[in-house]
């Protein structure tokens, strides 16, 4: 049991160490440092969801999606109703073109929420809208968002994404008057 303790003790600050050298997110170094301390996280525990999704997260970070998404069907294998790992799949997916399977992704994630995840709704709305966007979707777009400000009414993230999107309309919507004094 001792021994069992302290095991489950190292995975743990594995995967804490590399989480908070992936929230820099900005020195390259730290990200394959990361990775590195992941990977020795998921030989002590190769079946671990917890640790696939950190791994996808990290792959992401370096922009190696086909391996991210590796990672997030590893992760989406051992935990099959996880929100978090429905949405990183989407985002994922969003990132490698394929939208479609990326908005299932996402909707999934949503139908997966339960308490404790309301932390996700943002990032959900969020993904969803710009996957939207990219598919020529506006309006869904613009409904996902202030459907997300409703839950998340203080969410920067989710006005930033609204913005474009209204002056886009607004801009649309504008007539040219012929004949009009220059």
């Amino acid at each position: 049991p001792k021994a069992m303790q302290e095991h489950d003790r190292d995975f743990d600050d594995l995967l804490e160490t590399a989480r908070t050298l992936l929230g820099g997110n900005e020195d390259r170094d730290e990200i394959w440092e990361a990775d590195r301390i992941v990977t020795r996280a998921l030989r002590m525990r190769p079946h671990d969801p917890e640790a696939w999704l950190l791994k996808c997260q990290v792959l992401s970070a370096q922009d190696d999606d086909f391996s991210a998404l590796a990672a997030a069907e590893m992760a989406l294998g051992k935990s099959p109703k996880s929100p978090e790992v429905h949405y990183w799949r989407g985002a994922v997916l969003a990132d490698l073109g394929r939208f479609p399977e990326a908005l299932r992704s996402i909707e999934t994630s949503f139908r997966c929420l339960a308490g404790g995840f309301d932390w996700l709704l943002e990032d959900l709305y969020f993904e969803k809208a710009m996957i939207l966007d990219s598919i020529g979707r506006k309006e869904d777009a613009m409904e996902t968002l202030n459907a997300g400000l409703a839950r998340c009414p203080e969410s920067p993230v989710l006005r930033a994404g609204l913005a474009p999107l209204e002056r886009e309309r607004l801009r649309s919507s504008l007539r040219i008057i012929k004949g009009g004094a220059a």
